[in-house]
C-alpha cells in the first residue's frame, strides 16, 4: 500500500522507486473503476500532461466531474511504469457510474465528490504534532523533497494511523474504501503477487483486507444507484492544480512541483532561482 499525496512530487518518486523495486505482477491506482480503460494512453507521446479525465452522465453531460493529473501526479507515475513494464493497472476507486447517480457534479473537480469526511486538514494535523505551522513546508521537508521509495510509505502509513484513530468515515468513504477492498481482493483471487496498491494516504489505513470482513464490504456496495457514464481525456493546466484555483485537492506552487520532480534535490533548489532570474531578466 503506497500511500501518496496527489500531485506530490516526491510522493512521484517514491513511487517509481518501490515500483522498481517490488516489481508487482499488478498495479492497482486509486482512481474511478471508469478510468482504466484511459490509463493506456499514459506515457503516449500524443498525451502531454497536465491533463484530466472527465467523466460525464451520458443522458446528463453537465453532470460531471474532472480527475486532473500532472506529470508529477504519482498516479500518473505508477500508470506510466505498468505501461512502460506491460504489467496490468486497474483503477479501483468507487465507478463514477455510482458517485454521479448520488451526486450533482456539475462539472465538479475530483475531491469534491469522492473525498467527502475526511479532516479539513490532516497534513496540519501532523505539522502541529511535529512544532511546524507550515503545514505545505513541513510536508515538503519530509517527503516531496526526498523520494525516499518505500521507508518514506511505511512512515506515511504510520502517520496516517494515527491521524485516523478513533474516526468513522462519511458513508462516501466507506463506500470508496469497501469498494477499494473488493479490488484487492479479486486482485489476490486472480493469483497475482505482489499487488501495489497507490492511493491517496488517507485511505492507507482502511485498505488492510484483513481487517476488514469481506461481507461487511458487499453490504456497504449493495444496492448502490447507477448511471451510464462516459471517460475522455481533456487539456489541463498547472494553474488549475492550485490550491488558489479552488481545488481542494490542490499544491501551493504546482510549477515549483513541477521543477521539483524534474529536477530534485539542492541542485534543482539552486537551478530554480537561476531559471527564475532568467525569466526576469
Amino acid at each position: 500500500l503506497l500511500g501518496v499525496r496527489h500531485h506530490g512530487p516526491g510522493s512521484a518518486r517514491s513511487v517509481v522507486r518501490a515500483l522498481d523495486e517490488l516489481r508487482p505482477s499488478i498495479v492497482l491506482v486509486e482512481s474511478p473503476a471508469e478510468t482504466t480503460a484511459a490509463f493506456r494512453w499514459i506515457g503516449d507521446d500524443g498525451l502531454e500532461p497536465p491533463v484530466a479525465l472527465l467523466g460525464h452522465v451520458v443522458d446528463d453531460p453537465h453532470r460531471a466531474v474532472f480527475a486532473p493529473l500532472a506529470s508529477f501526479s504519482p498516479e500518473w507515475q505508477a500508470v506510466r511504469w505498468a505501461n512502460a513494464h506491460g504489467v496490468p493497472v486497474e483503477a479501483i476507486d468507487l465507478p463514477l457510474a455510482n458517485t454521479l447517480a448520488q451526486r450533482n457534479g456539475d462539472g465538479a473537480l475530483a475531491d469534491e465528490l469522492f473525498d467527502e469526511g475526511g479532516p479539513v486538514d490532516p497534513l496540519g494535523e501532523l505539522a502541529a504534532a511535529a512544532g511546524e505551522p507550515d503545514a505545505e513546508r513541513w510536508w515538503e521537508d519530509v517527503i516531496e523533497h526526498r523520494g525516499d521509495g518505500l521507508p518514506a510509505f511505511a512512515a506515511v502509513a504510520e502517520a496516517m494511523s494515527a491521524v485516523r484513530a478513533g474516526r468513522v468515515g462519511s458513508r462516501a468513504e466507506l463506500q470508496r474504501e469497501a469498494h477499494m477492498r473488493k479490488a484487492i481482493r479479486a486482485a489476490a483471487k486472480a493469483g497475482h503477487d505482489p499487488i501495489v496498491v497507490v492511493c491517496g494516504a488517507w485511505h492507507v489505513p482502511a485498505l488492510d483486507v484483513n481487517a476488514h470482513a469481506t461481507s461487511a464490504d458487499a453490504a456497504t456496495l449493495r444496492g448502490l444507484p447507477k448511471v451510464k457514464v462516459a471517460v475522455s481525456w481533456v487539456p489541463w493546466t498547472h494553474e488549475r492544480l492550485a490550491t488558489a484555483s479552488g481545488y481542494g485537492a490542490g499544491v501551493r506552487s504546482p510549477g515549483w512541483y513541477d521543477h521539483v520532480f524534474r529536477h530534485p534535490g539542492p541542485d534543482g533548489v539552486a537551478r530554480f532561482f537561476v531559471d527564475a532570474a532568467r525569466v526576469l531578466r
